[in-house]
């Protein structure tokens, strides 16, 4: 391994030469960077992650050196070859993984840390975004509500195939990071808006795949004449599940970060960034915690492929935003945030309730469910789900945090209930039919809510109704009658 060790040490030198004197892109740059690319893989494969590198003369510069490169070349635009560019950005994720790796990324100059943070922070349309997402989400990993373990509470009793996988190393977020990532978000309004609706747009995109496959999955179980499902069909639907629980976690540490970039409107984004956020949260969590409902019957199957598909993951990852937004912010943002979330059509209460295990006969029955009851013909029966019974999980204080945000809620929606008067269906938005309206457009004076036409103007000019290019949308209030 010495062998392979200097072949690495000679790329990174020669890499960092030529990129000093500004030769890099002069001589076939994409060689030497494979070459240390597939010299550091192998390097990593040989050491386990507990001893890493340190056996090796001097392995601290070489993974700060190679940290560097990989900073400052992952997204460079200039590299083309798809081969390489994939085996920069799975360095970087690997990088981020390991405890060691992720200081000598931090030990890199500011400068470089900070334009690294950039460009993890683009829009994700148009480029493999999943590797990107993946970094961010590692970086949070340890610090978000419930989300410090390192295998799911229902796989504990399973055996990994292979303990040395980046995605089983125990949680080493980088508060350093985070803090540059905040302070761009902060700084730079329209690259928030423009990351956090890309972000949200892959969000709805996953959820509603997984969904969609799920229902295939039920369907294709309940035939009598076929009893299996196609192994590739389970791994593409595993996978858009993941991303969805992924993606709810870079929305949690952006609202744990910077909750200004929904809560303070007078953000140009904020408040449809908010009940973006709001319906996509109510949508989970009433396809995830409806009694008896297609997410359960394909959870109790237990099929080879879905063993990450559980209530737990998705359903923490959603009470970590909530709580966020609905218990630790401010007081103007919690009206805000509050009054959002209960406007929205999709809110249920009982589903938040669900997050406790409201509704159970017992506070025994609210166990974890590692060991589901089989009846004869039929799949297993799980225990209702229940926050409360992950004491190794989650904190007390997470929880304690969860039962406030539902007193609150169950407040809240009571004097909502109370305080909303009729509304007429002529005064109702004719695109969603659940808000009133509250917009117009100009100059064609047509109408909507604004929830609506904020939406739509992130893609499309022109107008609903006349196809007239939409030059502003001003508030409007229905007249008073005299």
């Amino acid at each position: 391994m010495l062998d392979v060790y200097w072949l690495l040490r000679v790329c990174i030198l020669t890499i960092q030469h030529a990129d000093n004197t500004g030769t890099l892109f002069a001589f076939a740059p994409e060689f030497y960077l494979n070459v240390a690319m597939n010299s550091y893989s192998a390097l990593k494969n040989y050491f386990s992650p507990s001893n890493c590198m340190d056996q090796l003369p001097g392995y601290e510069d070489t993974l700060t050196q190679l940290a560097a490169i990989l900073a400052k070349h992952f997204a460079d635009p200039r590299i083309v070859g798809t081969d390489i560019k994939d085996s920069l950005m799975q360095a970087l994720a690997s990088y981020v993984c390991y405890p060691q790796s992720l200081r000598a990324v931090e030990r890199i100059p500011e400068e470089q840390r900070v334009s690294m943070m950039r460009n993890l922070l683009a829009p994700y349309e148009q480029r493999p975004w999943a590797q990107t997402n993946w970094i961010l989400v590692r970086l949070w990993r340890g610090c978000g509500f419930g989300y410090r373990y390192t295998r799911l509470p229902h796989l504990l009793k399973t055996k990994p195939e292979d303990t040395n996988l980046p995605s089983l190393q125990k949680p080493c977020p980088s508060l350093l990071l985070q803090r540059h990532m905040a302070e761009l978000l902060s700084l730079d309004k329209d690259m928030a808006a423009s990351f956090l609706n890309s972000v949200l747009n892959q969000l709805n995109w996953a959820f509603s795949e997984f969904i969609g496959m799920i229902q295939e999955i039920q369907q294709a179980a309940e035939r009598p004449e076929r009893n299996f499902v196609d192994t590739r069909q389970l791994k593409v639907c595993a996978t858009c599940f993941d991303l969805s629980v992924s993606l709810l976690r870079v929305l949690e540490m952006t609202v744990t970060l910077v909750p200004q970039i929904f809560l303070d409107w007078t953000r140009p984004s904020a408040e449809l960034l908010l009940r973006r956020l709001a319906q996509l949260l109510n949508q989970v969590l009433n396809r995830v915690t409806a009694e008896r409902n297609l997410f359960d019957r394909v959870v109790n199957l237990r099929l080879p492929g879905l063993e990450s598909v559980d209530h737990y993951p998705i359903l923490v990852a959603v009470t970590g935003i909530l709580v966020r937004i609905l218990v630790d912010c401010e007081r103007q943002g919690v009206s805000r945030a509050a009054s959002v979330l209960l406007s929205d059509p999709c809110f249920q209460l009982h589903s938040i309730q669900h997050l406790l295990g409201e509704g159970e006969t017992s506070p025994t029955a609210a166990v974890i469910p590692q060991t589901p009851t089989v009846h004869p013909g039929g799949p297993a029966e799980r225990k209702h789900f229940s926050l409360h019974a992950y004491t190794d999980y989650i904190h007390e204080e997470e929880e304690q945090k969860v039962e406030q945000m539902l007193a609150f809620l169950t407040i809240e929606s009571k004097q909502a209930a109370a305080s909303t008067a009729p509304t007429s269906e002529e005064d109702l938005c004719p695109i969603c039919y659940a808000h009133s309206i509250s917009a117009v457009f100009k100059p064609c004076s047509h109408k909507s809510c604004k929830a609506c036409i904020n939406q739509h103007l992130m893609n499309n000019k022109d107008c609903f109704f006349c196809k007239a290019t939409i030059t502003g949308v001003e508030d409007y209030s229905k007249p008073t009658a005299s």
